[in-house]
Order: C-alpha cells, then sequence, then structure tokens
C-alpha cells in the first residue's frame, strides 16, 4: 500500500474506497508509468532488484544470483514479450529422461539491505511464458523470507512454519492440465492448513480457486505479487496479500464484503469457482494471514524455479523481473 493510501485511510474509510480500492488500474503512481519499457526502473530507490537478463551469456546471468542449478538447462534466447526493449529472456528447461528429486533448474536471489536486514513488504513483477502440454510440477517464482536469511533455497516441503523461522508465496501452474492449465498460489506460513489425507504433512496451500485464472499456452503473461507481513506478532494485523494479471488485481487478502473458507488445505475465497470448491467446507474463512510471530522474520529472497520429476521436459521463459517496495505494474 502507498503512503498515499495511508494517509487517506486516516481520513475515513469513503475516501480510501475511491481512492486506493482499484490500484489494479495504471496510474502515474506506478513504477511501470514512471519508467516506459522498464528502461532506468533499477535505478529507482523503490527497486530492491531488477532483472532483464540482457547479457553475453548465461554465466553472466548466474553470477548475479546467490545460487543456482542446471546452468546448462538454461539459455538466453531472443523471445521476449512484446512490450519488451530487450533483446533476450532466459530459458529454462527441467525434468526429461534423467528426472530425479533434485532436477531443478532454477534462480535464487537474497534480497537484503546494506545493514543485512530484509524487508516487511515488497512487490515482485515478472513476465514469464509456459511450454504446451509440460508436465508441470513447482515452476514459477517464490517469494519468501528465511530466518536467519539462507544462500540458498530451502523450502522444507511438507512441513509447517512455526512463525519465526520461513514464510513463502509462490505462484505456479496448480490445477489443471493444457491447454487449460489454472493458476495459484503455493503458500507456506504459520496459519496454514493440512488436508485429511496428508498424513499430517503441509503442502503448500492454494488460495484463490479460480477457473478464469489461467496460464495461456506459449503465451507471455504478466504477473505481479504484493506480500505485507503482519505489523502485529500476535495477530494478522497489518498484512497483506495481493496478485495480479496482466495489471487485473486477481484476489486480494484480506478479504472484502464476503469471506471464503476452507476445504482442507485449498482456501476458496467468495467467488471462487474451482472444482476443489464444490466439497463442504470444513472451516469457515476468513483467511488467517497472520504470516510471522516475530518481526526478525523478514522477506529476503526470490526464487525462480523450473522443478519437474517426469520422463517428459518442460520449458518455461521468464523476462522483466522487478522487486520492488511499491507497486510495479506491466511494461508501458
Amino acid at each position: 500500500m502507498t503512503d498515499g493510501c495511508r494517509r487517506r485511510i486516516l481520513l475515513g474509510a469513503s475516501l480510501w474506497l475511491a481512492a486506493c480500492s482499484d490500484m489494479n488500474k495504471p496510474s502515474g503512481s506506478l513504477l511501470a508509468d514512471r519508467y516506459p519499457c522498464d528502461q532506468g526502473i533499477g535505478n529507482d530507490p523503490d527497486v530492491v532488484w531488477h532483472e532483464d537478463f540482457e547479457a553475453s551469456s548465461v554465466a553472466a546471468i548466474t553470477a548475479r544470483y546467490d545460487d543456482y542449478k542446471n546452468a546448462g538447462s538454461m539459455a538466453l534466447v531472443a523471445d521476449k514479450p512484446s512490450k519488451s526493449c530487450g533483446a533476450a529472456s532466459i530459458r529454462l528447461t527441467a525434468g526429461g529422461s534423467t528426472a530425479s528429486a533434485d532436477d531443478a533448474t532454477d534462480l535464487y536471489k537474497k534480497l537484503l539491505k546494506p545493514d543485512g536486514s530484509g524487508f516487511d513488504e515488497l512487490y515482485v513483477r515478472w513476465y514469464v511464458k509456459y511450454q504446451a502440454g509440460a508436465p508441470w510440477h513447482h515452476t514459477g517464482v517464490w517469494l519468501g523470507g528465511y530466518n536467519p536469511p539462507s544462500n540458498w533455497p530451502n523450502p522444507q516441503a511438507g512441513i509447517r512454519p512455526v512463525g519465526d523461522d520461513r514464510v513463502s508465496f509462490g505462484l505456479e501452474p496448480v490445477w489443471g492440465a493444457s491447454p487449460n492449465l489454472r493458476f495459484d498460489f503455493y503458500n507456506y506460513w504459520m496459519k496454514m492448513h493440512t488436508c485429511s489425507s496428508c498424513g499430517g504433512a503441509y503442502w503448500g496451500n492454494a488460495l484463490v480457486s479460480r477457473n478464469a485464472f489461467t496460464v495461456e499456452d506459449d503465451w507471455w503473461a504478466c504477473f505481479e505479487v504484493h506480500a505485507n507481513l503482519n505489523t502485529d506478532m500476535g495477530s494478522a494485523a497489518g498484512a497483506e496479500l495481493e496478485v495480479w494479471k496482466n495489471d487485473v488485481l486477481v484476489q486480494r487478502f484480506p478479504e472484502t464484503g464476503a469471506i471464503g473458507y476452507w476445504v482442507q488445505d485449498h482456501y476458496c475465497p467468495a467467488g471462487a469457482d474451482g472444482s476443489q470448491c464444490n466439497f463442504s467446507p470444513t472451516v469457515p474463512g476468513p483467511l488467517d494471514i497472520q504470516f510471522r510471530s516475530s518481526a526478525a522474520l523478514q522477506l529476503n529472497h526470490i526464487w525462480l524455479q523450473n522443478y519437474i520429476t517426469d520422463p517428459s521436459a518442460g520449458t518455461v521463459w521468464f523476462d522483466d523481473v522487478v522487486v520492488a517496495k511499491t507497486r510495479i505494474g506491466c511494461l508501458r
């Protein structure tokens, strides 16, 4: 949320609704408006990380990151979003006949201030294109935090965070199959849910559950996620989570108006129509977005990954990644 919106909140709810409730629409307050085609955006004081994949080699790209895997399955290619002014994107391929439990092609970057601390609030915007018919497992962008900060990704799949150790917000294909591939969050936090058949394990929770939230095969799409960690360590107060596709707001938490419900480990906000929401609710809403119990846990990394354990390989393309302290917006 911008400082301007915070000031308006002090003036009353009606003024806040008029000024801030439609922030998915482009305006002069977005970074993309001030930096057409992202030219110069990396120099803005609100920008924490900028990656356009403009380099002479894959080695020059991987040198910018704290950890990476399978550089041999990465390539810089001329394919790019239509509004990009760059010459290249990065192509990540994973899976195939040699697929194994650690078959990941990824890039991991710590996001730290000069004093070594992280951030309580961040936005991340990226462009992505998915190959048609690929057997996606975990392929997308994750924004999160470890306490203490980690030099490599450590998702600890199946284990619920305790509140002072880690939090992650992933956005990736999680439902259906090509050409009806649906997107959703795949999040880990201290108040996440499990399912009756999960044997005590906690797997990343999906929170949007909308059939229309899709990613088109072989087509560049723009996504943006906003995560604001709770300011009260004993509740969800101050926390926010939002996602946009192509500058259109898809989902915002905390929910306004009607609230949703849980079906096992899937959350179904008001208006959700995914098949996972056709079953009887198991826990009422609203979604508890207390993301942490200690202020020492902050957002401090981004992880671009293609992780496939399947005999068939899959390829994803990424471009024009921006992490910032304010709303970014898609390329202008």
